[in-house]
């Protein structure tokens, strides 16, 4: 159960740390991102949180439903096992499309601005881990 928190408070973190850092002084890790590259950001963005809307409402859903179960004494190990690959099935769902969300992000940078990226955070998809700030690497989401 302790784990199932685990996972569904890291998926909501996820989820509200898809705000763009690129606004602010410098952007994201020191980059200057151009007046339309920011425009672009934010325009992926909000495409990306309308895309993934009903995927967030699905699984916020599901992890209540589970709740319900685990508060079940007469649930069965059974369909609590089958909920929890359900909750998984939907958060690999949200992996893939913020995965496709950086891949998108990344062409908006300039093959400068990827490398200096890069050399901030050492991570393969560059960038550098922000927390609560705004997200993880170049596209302010985790993964």
């Amino acid at each position: 159960m302790n784990k199932f928190y685990t996972v569904a408070v890291a998926v909501v973190l996820l989820l509200f740390a898809t705000s763009v850092f690129a606004f602010g002084p410098g952007g994201p890790g020191g980059i200057d991102l151009s007046k339309d590259q920011q425009d672009k950001m934010w325009q992926l963005k909000e495409k990306f949180n309308g895309d993934t809307s009903s995927l967030r409402y699905e699984m916020f859903q599901k992890r209540n439903e589970m709740r319900t179960l685990y508060a079940d004494p007469k649930a069965t190990d059974t369909a609590l096992l089958a909920k929890e690959k359900e909750v998984n099935a939907l958060m690999q769902k949200m992996h893939d499309r913020v995965v496709r969300y950086k891949l998108d992000q990344r062409k908006i940078y300039t093959p400068e601005q990827l490398k200096q990226l890069t050399e901030k955070g050492g991570h393969g998809s560059g960038g550098r881990h922000q927390g609560a700030r705004g997200g993880f690497g170049p596209g302010g989401c985790g993964f």
